[in-house]
């Protein structure tokens, strides 16, 4: 059988999506929980240990699982429109240059990452939803599965709620303009010290994913809070109802720019960074097992299923 390079990074990208949202499922929940979790301003959040250990008493070892159909869901189809644009745009820009320097390299892989950044985040943004929805509830009544809350969002707040979140997504393409021109260029700079001729080493990979998503997400992580807080638009109705009618509620975000200010009113520049630390302990490893993973699956893909004269 012989594979194109699209299907090639379609099912690369697919497995890669597959193999990291069931391993960092349980930080998922976690680092949700903190984005859309409202303090005033001064107020210290509970310690990264207490939350998980107070999660597990409450709603049992199901409860870090929360969402992972959901999630599964969207990181298959998210890597693989993501690789697949992500390649091709890569060679199309490069087709209109007679020459390729390193600045014309790295605006490509600038270019590239963002076109396939916004438009994975068009296709998938509705399960985007969907799976902060579910991870935030409390008990499993209110959403059964992503079908049921897929149904329930759309005719409780229609369609314009399944993609709430999607404008700071779009802003946080900001996140994929860092991350992978940089992975490209360390990945280049490694393959000079590789051993082999034709890929680079597992542990440069490893390097090179862990450096670039690191440095991208304490960059570009403010909107990931923003994008939480206007998915889980329901948090400020639950959390008042929890209090006596004297106390002040917490206000809905009409959009990006009303959640910006009422963040930065309420709760100063660290209401932006909440569950940053669990995102980092997340947010490395699962780069490195899907860039690592998608990086050995295309490599296995083309040296077995790739006629040589098709490969790039």
């Amino acid at each position: 059988m012989i594979l194109t390079d699209t299907q090639v990074n379609s099912i690369a990208g697919a497995t890669s999506g597959l193999l990291v949202s069931i391993l960092v499922s349980p930080l998922d929940v976690i680092k949700t929980r903190f984005q859309v979790k409202r303090l005033p301003k001064g107020v210290s959040g509970t310690p990264l240990l207490s939350v998980i250990y107070t999660l597990g008493q409450r709603e049992g070892f199901r409860a870090f699982y929360k969402g992972l159909g959901t999630t599964m869901l969207g990181y298959a189809p998210n890597w693989a429109v993501y690789f697949t644009v992500y390649q091709w745009s890569k060679k199309q820009f490069a087709s209109h240059l007679s020459s390729l320097s390193f600045e014309h390299e790295m605006l490509i892989n600038l270019f590239a990452s963002v076109t396939a950044g916004a438009t994975s985040n068009m296709v998938i943004a509705p399960m985007w939803t969907i799976r902060t929805r579910m991870m935030t509830q409390s008990n499993h009544e209110d959403y059964r599965n992503s079908f049921h809350a897929a149904q329930k969002i759309y005719k409780t707040e229609g369609l314009y709620a399944l993609y709430r979140g999607v404008i700071p997504s779009m802003i946080g393409l900001v996140h994929v303009g860092i991350q992978f021109p940089l992975y490209e260029y360390l990945k280049k700079k490694f393959a000079i010290y590789s051993s082999s001729d034709e890929h680079v080493s597992i542990t440069q990979l490893m390097l090179a994913s862990s450096i670039s998503k690191l440095i991208a997400s304490c960059v570009a992580y403010p909107h990931e809070t923003i994008r939480s807080r206007l998915q889980d638009a329901g948090y400020a109705r639950r959390v008042q109802s929890q209090y006596s009618a004297s106390t002040k509620p917490f206000r809905e975000y009409k959009n990006v720019r009303d959640a910006v200010q009422i963040i930065a009113r309420e709760e100063g520049v660290r209401g932006f960074y909440r569950g940053i630390v669990p995102t980092l302990i997340r947010t490395v490893p699962a780069a490195v097992l899907t860039l690592l993973s998608y990086e050995k699956m295309r490599e296995f893909l083309t040296d077995h299923f790739v006629e040589k004269s098709l490969e790039y």
